[in-house]
């Protein structure tokens, strides 16, 4: 169905929210008596990601009882990036400002991450197929033009999750061995969609439990308007991107003017760098617990015995500025 949705149907979307946010709490384990799996990323003080750890330099206490380190192996689970601009009426003002901000993004980038443009208007088409090349890349941001169809926010977020979707049965439910971000650069103009609400649910469902990333950046076309404000945090687009960023412990900026968005991206772009760098070059850890251990360990003390490093610890190998 086309259009906008009914007040009903938006309070629904909170629904769904509160669900993901309770399904990606429960992605962390209920620890076992048997051993565990921890993914460390360390980054030493010139920045560098450090990935040679050796189990000496590695501390493991529940309760101040020391646990066995069993192994430690090099772990990668690098960043891949997607970008959905909304280029539809309107957004001619603030093209000059999607192209300053998604340049100095990829800027930010190692060059090591892979990298999607799409647009959203007329439907969601790919500017640019997944890439490392910098120069196709930043090409594709600056030959993309406003369309005089509306956006399609919502059919852009499913398809995404439908390619994701994919990989996975293909991998026949292993884990992605990368890590998807979803970056939407989105206006509150009203958007046309081929999709019902229960088909969004799903997407937003399997975008949460794939362990995706989503980051929304949502500015608007009525600049001076009443209603820009409101837009940005109560529209169809806000009611979808926020509950979803929450969930997937992306982030969500609502911006009166889209010239922040000259300065934005590029902080997105620092972040993405952060993640990439963490998480392509880690160890995964199996531990032995401290005898008699069960359930959620408590007082729980894990420690880097090297100096100078900088450490971050997860139980699934993600780790999200």
């Amino acid at each position: 169905m086309q259009g906008s949705v009914r007040q009903q149907g938006w309070r629904t979307w909170w629904r769904v929210a509160a669900v993901m946010v309770f399904a990606c709490t429960a992605i962390v384990a209920v620890y076992a008596q048997g051993p565990i799996t921890l993914y460390v990323s360390a980054i030493d003080s010139s920045g560098a990601a450090v990935s040679d750890l050796k189990p000496e330099e590695f501390s493991y206490k529940e309760s101040g009882t020391a646990g066995k380190i069993v192994s430690m192996e090099k772990f990668s689970l690098p960043v891949k990036l997607t970008i959905a601009v909304d280029n539809g009426p309107g957004t001619d003002q603030a093209l000059g400002h999607y192209r300053t901000g998604l340049t100095g993004l990829v800027k930010e980038l190692p060059q090591d991450v892979e990298v999607t443009l799409i647009t959203m208007a007329p439907q969601p088409r790919m500017v640019v197929k997944p890439t490392l090349n910098r120069d196709e890349l930043l090409k594709g941001i600056n030959r993309f033009a406003p369309e005089g169809e509306p956006a399609r926010f919502t059919d852009a977020l499913v398809e995404f999750a439908k390619r994701i979707d994919k990989e996975l049965k293909d991998s026949k439910g292993a884990q992605l061995p990368y890590s998807p971000i979803l970056l939407m650069v989105s206006t509150t103009a009203a958007e046309s969609t081929s999709y019902q609400m229960g088909e969004t649910e799903k997407a937003m469902g399997t975008i949460a439990n794939s362990r995706a990333r989503v980051m929304v950046a949502m500015t608007t076309t009525k600049v001076g308007s009443s209603e820009a404000v409101e837009d940005m945090n109560s529209g169809r687009q806000a009611l979808i991107a926020i509950p979803l960023t929450k969930a997937t412990r992306g982030r969500y900026e609502a911006l009166a003017q889209s010239s922040r968005l000259a300065t934005l991206l590029p902080e997105y772009g620092k972040n993405i760098a952060d993640t990439h760098k963490r998480q392509v070059a880690q160890v995964k850890v199996t531990i032995e617990r401290p005898a008699g251990a069960t359930g959620q360990p408590q007082d729980l003390d894990v420690r880097l015995l090297r100096n100078g490093l900088n450490g971050a610890v997860s139980g699934d190998g993600r780790f999200f500025p």
